[in-house]
């Protein structure tokens, strides 16, 4: 024989609600009090009552699933906001579908024709570089749409990002005030508003400084070994930075390589800080250095702004910019007093003692 079903019915009576009430909560209603949304939510836990979600969409032309659309699941970031964004969607009884686009536009453009043929209720993308033919689609759709992390100066969708600019602008002037003035900022690319708006912090805290014809800008590719290859012609070279500010997690780990590749100690002969902080910089000695995208936040804004689009599909669209810390750690030091030498000139002047 089967196990009865728990009803809605003894949900609502051992959370002491009414009936309405109760519905509302599985009906993601807003107007239900806090307290007594969780008296709900802690009454169907322990009764393990699971609300037909199925049915209830069908009821409200619902499916209480969203799309998530990243360009890919094994950038840090990008794992930490699916990460949030998939727990918040448990405690509120959605389903996510995530696809990923792999920075391919006609890629992002067809996973989010699928996801809008599976009648998802939002969409949260991370776009591509250029996501112009999915956006002008999203347009003709009624549904929310919130764009995260990969930002434009002016969306038409509601977005929510780190404040960018102001980031790399507190992390050079931090750099300055440790007497660093060669200082070069690595990023994969401008074609990204978010990263085109980190550059613009560089570069205007080394105008201030007056220092702007020695702020160095790399472009060296979007992909680890790229980067390396790139950065490490300028490591080796007479004139090489006493500073780097990396733009990214991918561009701190094609500088780390180059660093090594060019026999140079952090942060004795260079000091670096990094765009994005996660619990691999803290693994090896020196720490590093960087600044902390506020993830959970980020999701949670995200979150916020998709499901209040459900209940009021024509609100005016938010849009969010969050403060990212500085983490000081081992990696930025004082400018070594030698900055023009190479290593090994170094060492063999250091040798040679004084004239």
């Amino acid at each position: 024989m089967s196990q009865r079903k728990t009803t809605i019915r003894e949900v609502a009576s051992r959370a002491g609600v009414s009936l309405g009430t109760a519905s509302n909560v599985f009906n993601d209603k807003t107007s239900v009090a806090a307290e007594s949304r969780q008296r709900v939510l802690d009454a169907a836990e322990a009764l393990g009552y699971r609300p037909n979600s199925l049915a209830a969409g069908l009821r409200r032309q619902r499916t209480r699933t969203i799309g998530l659309v990243v360009p890919d699941v094994l950038n840090i970031v990008f794992n930490e906001l699916v990460e949030h964004l998939e727990n918040l969607a448990l405690s509120q009884a959605y389903e996510v579908i995530i696809v990923t686009s792999r920075e391919d536009p006609e890629r992002e453009h067809e996973r989010v024709r699928a996801l809008l043929s599976r009648r998802v209720d939002g969409l949260i993308i991370i776009p591509t570089r250029d996501w112009s033919a999915t956006e002008r689609e999203m347009r003709h759709h009624r549904i929310p749409v919130v764009v995260l992390d990969r930002v434009a100066a002016k969306d038409h969708f509601p977005s929510v990002a780190s404040d960018n600019a102001a980031a790399t602008r507190a992390g050079t002037d931090y750099l300055l005030g440790l007497g660093h003035r060669d200082l070069a900022f690595v990023i994969n690319s401008t074609r990204l508003w978010n990263s085109a708006a980190r550059v613009d912090g560089f570069l205007a805290a080394m105008r201030d400084a007056g220092l702007q014809d020695r702020a160095r800008v790399l472009l060296p590719g979007m992909t680890e070994e790229e980067t390396r290859a790139g950065v490490l012609p300028v490591l080796a070279g007479p004139d090489r930075p006493t500073a780097i500010f990396t733009g990214s997690n991918v561009a701190t780990l094609g500088v780390l390589r180059a660093v090594q590749d060019a026999g140079l100690a952090i942060p004795q002969d260079l000091s670096l800080l990094a765009f994005d902080d996660f619990a691999w910089l803290t693994v090896l000695r020196p720490f590093v250095s960087a600044i902390r995208q506020p993830t959970e936040a980020l999701a949670g804004h995200a979150w916020r702004i998709l499901t209040a689009g459900f209940e009021a599909p024509d609100r005016a669209a938010e849009h969010i910019r969050l403060p990212a810390p500085l983490i000081a750690r081992e990696t930025t030091a004082a400018p070594p007093a030698m900055k023009a030498f190479s290593p090994a000139r170094r060492r063999a002047t250091e040798e040679a003692g004084p004239p």
